[in-house]
Protein backbone atom coordinates (compact mmCIF):
# COMPACT_ATOMS: atom_id res chain seq x y z
CA UNK A 1 0.00 0.00 0.00
CA UNK A 2 2.62 2.83 0.85
CA UNK A 3 4.38 2.35 -2.72
CA UNK A 4 1.22 2.52 -4.49
CA UNK A 5 0.35 6.12 -2.38
CA UNK A 6 3.81 7.40 -2.79
CA UNK A 7 3.67 6.12 -6.38
CA UNK A 8 -0.32 8.25 -6.91
CA UNK A 9 1.45 11.22 -5.47
CA UNK A 10 3.64 11.08 -8.14
CA UNK A 11 0.86 10.78 -10.96
CA UNK A 12 1.31 7.37 -11.69
CA UNK A 13 -2.35 6.92 -12.19
CA UNK A 14 -2.25 4.32 -15.32
CA UNK A 15 -2.65 0.67 -13.14
CA UNK A 16 -5.80 2.52 -12.30
CA UNK A 17 -6.95 3.23 -15.86
CA UNK A 18 -5.90 0.15 -17.54
CA UNK A 19 -4.94 -1.94 -14.61
CA UNK A 20 -2.95 -5.04 -16.47
CA UNK A 21 -1.49 -4.41 -19.96
CA UNK A 22 0.56 -6.61 -21.73
CA UNK A 23 3.30 -5.37 -24.38
CA UNK A 24 2.71 -5.49 -28.15
CA UNK A 25 5.73 -5.84 -30.28
CA UNK A 26 5.60 -5.66 -34.02
CA UNK A 27 7.52 -8.24 -35.77
CA UNK A 28 9.12 -5.51 -37.62
CA UNK A 29 10.32 -4.03 -34.74
CA UNK A 30 14.28 -4.80 -34.09
CA UNK A 31 16.87 -2.83 -32.36
CA UNK A 32 20.03 -2.24 -34.68
CA UNK A 33 22.83 -0.44 -32.91
CA UNK A 34 24.76 2.07 -34.60
CA UNK A 35 28.18 3.27 -34.14
CA UNK A 36 28.89 4.68 -30.89
CA UNK A 37 31.41 7.62 -31.57
CA UNK A 38 28.30 10.14 -32.16
CA UNK A 39 26.46 9.19 -28.57
CA UNK A 40 29.38 10.49 -26.51
CA UNK A 41 29.42 14.15 -27.55
CA UNK A 42 25.61 14.72 -26.00
CA UNK A 43 26.77 12.69 -23.16
CA UNK A 44 29.89 14.66 -22.77
CA UNK A 45 27.92 18.21 -22.88
CA UNK A 46 25.12 17.03 -20.16
CA UNK A 47 28.08 15.79 -17.97
CA UNK A 48 29.75 19.35 -18.11
CA UNK A 49 25.86 21.24 -17.03
CA UNK A 50 26.62 18.81 -13.89
CA UNK A 51 27.27 21.88 -11.59
CA UNK A 52 26.06 23.00 -8.10
CA UNK A 53 22.65 24.93 -8.46
CA UNK A 54 22.49 24.54 -12.25
CA UNK A 55 20.01 23.07 -14.50
CA UNK A 56 17.56 22.89 -17.12
CA UNK A 57 13.77 23.97 -17.28
CA UNK A 58 11.29 21.25 -18.40
CA UNK A 59 8.08 20.70 -20.17
CA UNK A 60 5.75 18.03 -21.20
CA UNK A 61 2.90 16.66 -22.30
CA UNK A 62 1.41 12.97 -22.65
CA UNK A 63 -0.83 11.82 -25.84
CA UNK A 64 -2.99 8.72 -25.37
CA UNK A 65 -3.53 6.79 -28.73
CA UNK A 66 -6.69 5.21 -29.28
CA UNK A 67 -6.61 1.78 -31.55
CA UNK A 68 -6.21 2.62 -35.10
CA UNK A 69 -5.07 5.74 -34.49
CA UNK A 70 -8.28 7.72 -34.91
CA UNK A 71 -8.74 8.93 -30.88
CA UNK A 72 -5.51 11.44 -29.81
CA UNK A 73 -6.18 13.31 -26.82
CA UNK A 74 -3.23 14.86 -24.16
CA UNK A 75 -3.61 13.12 -21.12
CA UNK A 76 -1.30 15.27 -19.01
CA UNK A 77 1.13 17.94 -19.09
CA UNK A 78 3.90 18.35 -16.64
CA UNK A 79 5.94 21.19 -15.97
CA UNK A 80 9.31 22.39 -14.07
CA UNK A 81 12.72 22.51 -13.47
CA UNK A 82 15.73 19.60 -12.71
CA UNK A 83 18.67 20.74 -10.50
CA UNK A 84 22.19 18.97 -11.00
CA UNK A 85 24.98 18.91 -8.70
CA UNK A 86 28.76 17.50 -9.59
CA UNK A 87 27.38 13.98 -9.95
CA UNK A 88 24.02 14.98 -11.58
CA UNK A 89 20.45 14.78 -11.15
CA UNK A 90 19.82 15.61 -7.19
CA UNK A 91 16.67 17.84 -7.04
CA UNK A 92 13.33 18.63 -9.19
CA UNK A 93 10.37 20.45 -8.98
CA UNK A 94 7.35 19.61 -10.94
CA UNK A 95 3.57 20.40 -11.50
CA UNK A 96 1.31 17.56 -13.08
CA UNK A 97 -1.88 18.35 -14.63
CA UNK A 98 -4.51 16.29 -15.96
CA UNK A 99 -6.54 16.91 -19.24
CA UNK A 100 -9.56 14.94 -18.04
CA UNK A 101 -12.93 16.70 -16.92
CA UNK A 102 -12.91 17.17 -12.82
CA UNK A 103 -15.50 15.20 -11.96
CA UNK A 104 -17.23 14.30 -8.60
CA UNK A 105 -16.02 11.21 -6.99
CA UNK A 106 -13.91 8.66 -5.61
CA UNK A 107 -11.44 9.24 -8.62
CA UNK A 108 -11.25 13.27 -8.35
CA UNK A 109 -8.43 14.15 -6.49
CA UNK A 110 -6.42 11.83 -8.85
CA UNK A 111 -6.64 13.79 -11.37
CA UNK A 112 -6.88 17.13 -10.04
CA UNK A 113 -3.57 19.07 -10.36
CA UNK A 114 -0.30 18.43 -7.90
CA UNK A 115 3.12 19.54 -7.42
CA UNK A 116 6.02 17.45 -6.28
CA UNK A 117 9.35 18.45 -5.02
CA UNK A 118 11.83 15.24 -4.58
CA UNK A 119 15.44 16.25 -3.24
CA UNK A 120 17.76 14.14 -1.01
CA UNK A 121 15.58 11.09 -0.90
CA UNK A 122 12.68 13.06 0.09
CA UNK A 123 9.53 13.76 -1.78
CA UNK A 124 7.07 16.51 -0.95
CA UNK A 125 3.48 16.78 -2.75
CA UNK A 126 1.02 18.93 -2.86
CA UNK A 127 -1.72 18.90 -4.30
CA UNK A 128 -3.79 15.42 -5.90
CA UNK A 129 -5.31 13.08 -4.38
CA UNK A 130 -4.46 14.13 -0.63
CA UNK A 131 -5.73 17.99 -1.08
CA UNK A 132 -8.81 17.08 0.85
CA UNK A 133 -7.57 14.60 3.27
CA UNK A 134 -4.60 17.18 4.86
CA UNK A 135 -4.62 18.15 8.37
CA UNK A 136 -5.76 21.47 9.01
CA UNK A 137 -2.37 24.10 7.98
CA UNK A 138 -0.44 21.53 6.29
CA UNK A 139 -0.09 21.51 2.70
CA UNK A 140 2.75 18.96 1.78
CA UNK A 141 2.40 15.15 2.31
CA UNK A 142 6.36 13.92 2.77
CA UNK A 143 7.18 10.85 1.54
CA UNK A 144 10.87 8.72 2.08
CA UNK A 145 13.34 6.42 0.82
CA UNK A 146 11.55 6.75 -2.89
CA UNK A 147 13.36 8.27 -5.86
CA UNK A 148 12.02 11.17 -7.24
CA UNK A 149 9.54 10.12 -9.95
CA UNK A 150 10.59 11.52 -13.17
CA UNK A 151 8.91 9.04 -15.40
CA UNK A 152 5.80 7.18 -15.25
CA UNK A 153 3.76 5.19 -16.90
CA UNK A 154 2.53 7.91 -18.32
CA UNK A 155 4.99 10.14 -19.09
CA UNK A 156 8.39 10.54 -20.72
CA UNK A 157 10.00 6.73 -20.29
CA UNK A 158 13.61 8.19 -21.62
CA UNK A 159 15.40 10.18 -19.36
CA UNK A 160 18.46 11.88 -20.88
CA UNK A 161 19.43 13.63 -18.07
CA UNK A 162 20.83 10.38 -16.87
CA UNK A 163 24.29 9.81 -18.40
CA UNK A 164 24.01 5.80 -19.01
CA UNK A 165 20.55 6.22 -20.31
CA UNK A 166 21.13 9.08 -22.96
CA UNK A 167 24.23 6.61 -24.20
CA UNK A 168 22.41 3.67 -24.08
CA UNK A 169 19.74 5.23 -26.26
CA UNK A 170 22.24 7.51 -28.98
CA UNK A 171 23.99 4.00 -29.41
CA UNK A 172 20.48 2.70 -30.57
CA UNK A 173 20.53 5.09 -33.45
CA UNK A 174 19.33 3.89 -36.99
CA UNK A 175 18.87 7.43 -38.68
CA UNK A 176 19.60 10.99 -38.15
CA UNK A 177 18.60 14.05 -40.00
CA UNK A 178 17.92 17.99 -39.77
CA UNK A 179 15.52 18.04 -36.55
CA UNK A 180 14.43 21.83 -36.92
CA UNK A 181 15.23 24.65 -34.71
CA UNK A 182 14.19 24.43 -30.51
CA UNK A 183 15.07 26.76 -27.96
CA UNK A 184 16.98 28.85 -30.51
CA UNK A 185 19.21 26.04 -31.45
CA UNK A 186 19.52 24.22 -35.18
CA UNK A 187 19.19 20.73 -33.83
CA UNK A 188 19.25 16.80 -35.79
CA UNK A 189 17.29 14.39 -34.76
CA UNK A 190 18.07 10.85 -33.51
CA UNK A 191 16.17 8.07 -34.01
CA UNK A 192 15.64 4.61 -33.23
CA UNK A 193 14.20 1.80 -30.57
CA UNK A 194 14.90 0.34 -27.28
CA UNK A 195 13.46 -2.36 -25.45
CA UNK A 196 11.61 -1.55 -21.96
CA UNK A 197 14.47 -4.55 -20.58
CA UNK A 198 17.42 -2.15 -21.42
CA UNK A 199 16.08 0.85 -20.73
CA UNK A 200 15.79 -0.89 -16.96
CA UNK A 201 19.00 -1.90 -17.45
CA UNK A 202 20.75 1.88 -17.31
CA UNK A 203 18.05 4.13 -16.19
CA UNK A 204 17.30 4.81 -12.22
CA UNK A 205 14.69 6.46 -13.36
CA UNK A 206 12.90 3.21 -14.91
CA UNK A 207 13.98 1.14 -12.13
CA UNK A 208 12.38 2.90 -9.61
CA UNK A 209 9.04 3.20 -11.31
CA UNK A 210 8.76 -0.44 -12.39
CA UNK A 211 10.41 -1.69 -8.88
CA UNK A 212 10.72 -5.46 -10.53
CA UNK A 213 12.42 -6.13 -13.84
CA UNK A 214 10.20 -6.39 -16.95
CA UNK A 215 10.04 -9.85 -17.79
CA UNK A 216 8.27 -12.23 -20.91
CA UNK A 217 7.00 -10.09 -24.01
CA UNK A 218 6.94 -7.01 -21.73
CA UNK A 219 10.62 -6.93 -21.63
CA UNK A 220 10.82 -6.82 -25.29
CA UNK A 221 8.44 -4.04 -25.65
CA UNK A 222 10.15 -1.75 -28.01
CA UNK A 223 10.22 2.17 -27.04
CA UNK A 224 10.49 4.31 -30.30
CA UNK A 225 12.06 7.40 -29.55
CA UNK A 226 13.23 10.51 -31.35
CA UNK A 227 16.03 12.41 -29.51
CA UNK A 228 16.54 16.28 -30.93
CA UNK A 229 20.37 17.58 -30.16
CA UNK A 230 21.90 20.56 -30.88
CA UNK A 231 24.71 22.01 -32.07
CA UNK A 232 26.10 22.31 -28.75
CA UNK A 233 25.42 18.68 -28.29
CA UNK A 234 22.65 19.32 -25.60
CA UNK A 235 19.30 17.35 -25.80
CA UNK A 236 16.26 20.09 -26.41
CA UNK A 237 13.52 17.30 -27.14
CA UNK A 238 12.37 13.80 -26.43
CA UNK A 239 9.56 11.78 -28.30
CA UNK A 240 8.98 8.87 -27.11
CA UNK A 241 5.89 6.18 -27.84
CA UNK A 242 5.12 2.89 -26.94
CA UNK A 243 2.05 0.34 -27.54
CA UNK A 244 0.02 -1.62 -24.99
CA UNK A 245 -2.88 -3.43 -24.87
CA UNK A 246 -5.23 -4.35 -22.27
CA UNK A 247 -5.83 -8.31 -21.08
CA UNK A 248 -9.08 -9.69 -20.68
CA UNK A 249 -11.99 -7.04 -20.68
CA UNK A 250 -11.16 -6.47 -24.47
CA UNK A 251 -8.86 -6.68 -27.02
CA UNK A 252 -7.90 -2.46 -27.02
CA UNK A 253 -4.52 -0.74 -28.16
CA UNK A 254 -3.60 2.25 -26.18
CA UNK A 255 -0.14 4.12 -27.51
CA UNK A 256 1.89 6.77 -25.30
CA UNK A 257 3.49 9.53 -27.11
CA UNK A 258 5.60 11.04 -24.97
CA UNK A 259 6.87 15.22 -25.50
CA UNK A 260 10.00 16.51 -23.26
CA UNK A 261 11.16 19.67 -24.30
CA UNK A 262 14.18 21.02 -22.39
CA UNK A 263 15.34 24.59 -22.43
CA UNK A 264 17.04 27.13 -20.29
CA UNK A 265 20.40 24.60 -20.06
CA UNK A 266 22.81 26.48 -17.01
CA UNK A 267 19.26 27.93 -15.37
CA UNK A 268 20.24 28.98 -11.60
CA UNK A 269 18.40 26.77 -9.66
CA UNK A 270 18.14 26.15 -5.98
CA UNK A 271 15.30 23.88 -4.92
CA UNK A 272 14.55 23.52 -1.24
CA UNK A 273 12.41 21.58 0.76
CA UNK A 274 8.32 23.62 1.70
CA UNK A 275 8.63 25.26 5.20
CA UNK A 276 8.19 22.21 8.01
CA UNK A 277 5.14 23.35 9.50
CA UNK A 278 3.61 22.68 5.81
CA UNK A 279 4.59 19.21 6.01
CA UNK A 280 3.00 16.35 7.26
CA UNK A 281 4.43 13.06 7.10
CA UNK A 282 3.10 9.94 5.44
CA UNK A 283 2.91 7.22 7.57
CA UNK A 284 1.01 9.73 10.04
CA UNK A 285 -1.49 10.41 7.02
CA UNK A 286 -1.79 7.00 6.15
CA UNK A 287 -1.46 5.33 9.10
CA UNK A 288 -0.49 2.10 7.16
CA UNK A 289 2.24 -0.64 7.20
CA UNK A 290 0.83 -3.28 5.02
CA UNK A 291 3.16 -4.63 2.82
CA UNK A 292 4.22 -2.59 -0.18
CA UNK A 293 2.50 -3.07 -3.49
CA UNK A 294 4.20 -2.36 -6.85
CA UNK A 295 0.98 -1.19 -9.42
CA UNK A 296 3.56 0.19 -11.54
CA UNK A 297 5.29 -3.16 -12.38
CA UNK A 298 1.46 -4.64 -12.76
CA UNK A 299 1.75 -2.87 -16.09
CA UNK A 300 4.74 -4.21 -17.76
CA UNK A 301 4.04 -7.76 -16.50
CA UNK A 302 4.42 -10.09 -19.29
Amino acid sequence: MRRMIAALTGATVAALIAPTLVAVTPASAKTTPAATASAADPVSALKRHFRTHRGVKLTENTKVVGEGKKHRAIFTRRSGVLEFGRTGLVASDLTTKFNLPAEDGELKGLFTPSRTISLKGVSYTSGGIFAESMPEGKKWLRTRGDTAYLVSAVQQIISTVEPATLRATLTRTTAKRPGGTWDGTRTTVHSGTITLAELFKVSPAVRAMLVKKPTGRSATLPVTWKIYVGSDQLVRRVVSSYTESTRGLNSTELSYVNDTRYTGWGTKVTIKAPPAGQVVEFDELIGDTSPPEDPIGEIFKG
